[in-house]
């Protein structure tokens, strides 16, 4: 895997290479895909584990032959640092959403919200939200969530390894997640504010790992960029 700082110049991305990319907040992950194949001039690029647009943090983008370790990497265990916002409930479990439902935030002290959490941990049933990338019936649910849409989903079983309360300011909080594929933090966050009876929404979504990849170890987009466009003036 090449990180923040390593020398690109003789990188061969055809070839194969890992890349630990920082994606910041506004782009999509395919958008980070699409720069690195026009900067690399690689057809063959592809991402491990997509982030919404708002979340931020550990994105691994394989390149020309490593793209065959997609999968492997998207198995990973992951780390999430969260700010979950009780008391209001959105159309897409996060910040982007409309605000469905607005109610008072009971008064929890640290070990309430501490024993709350623990009832997430371990192998738990999660039904995915509406806006993600999963299909039912062969259609994504995004594109049937902005047509207005709310179709049925099913629970699946995802692994929460742990959860650290790092933060408390109601109506917000800040956790630690370290999970297993295919856990969806806004999911969490939603039935969190559901078991409290307050509703809740995820405001924001730092991925600090996936696996042995650390956030603070990744490039970011600028930085990338100029590593890979000035490599063979490095030569």
């Amino acid at each position: 895997m090449i990180e923040n700082g390593e020398n690109l110049a003789h990188i061969d991305f055809a070839a194969g290479t890992v890349l630990n990319i920082n994606k910041p907040s506004g782009i999509t992950s395919f958008g980070v895909v699409r720069k690195v194949r026009g900067w690399t001039q690689c057809k063959k690029v592809g991402h491990a584990g997509t982030l919404d647009p708002l979340a931020t943090g550990v994105l691994i983008v394989c390149t020309g032959k490593a793209t065959k370790q997609v999968n492997e990497f998207v198995g990973q265990s992951k780390e999430y640092v969260a700010t979950i916002r009780l008391g209001q409930s959105t159309s897409t479990d996060d910040a982007e959403g409309e605000v469905l439902e607005v109610k008072p935030v009971p008064m929890l002290d640290i070990d309430d919200i501490r024993t709350l959490l623990s009832e997430f941990v371990g192998t738990i049933d999660q039904v995915p939200p509406m806006f993600s990338a999963l299909k039912k019936d062969g259609k994504r649910l995004y594109k049937l969530a902005r047509k207005g849409l709310v179709v049925e989903r099913e629970a699946r079983q995802v692994e929460i390894y742990d959860i650290e309360l790092i933060r408390v300011g109601l109506p917000e909080l800040e956790i630690k997640v370290h999970c297993g594929k295919g856990t969806y933090i806004r999911s969490l966050a939603r039935d969190l504010g559901d078991k409290i009876g307050c509703g809740g929404h995820l405001s924001s979504l730092v991925r600090t790992a996936i696996g042995d990849a650390k956030v603070e170890n990744a490039w970011s987009m600028d930085n990338l960029k100029e590593a890979v466009l000035n490599r063979h003036e490095t030569v």
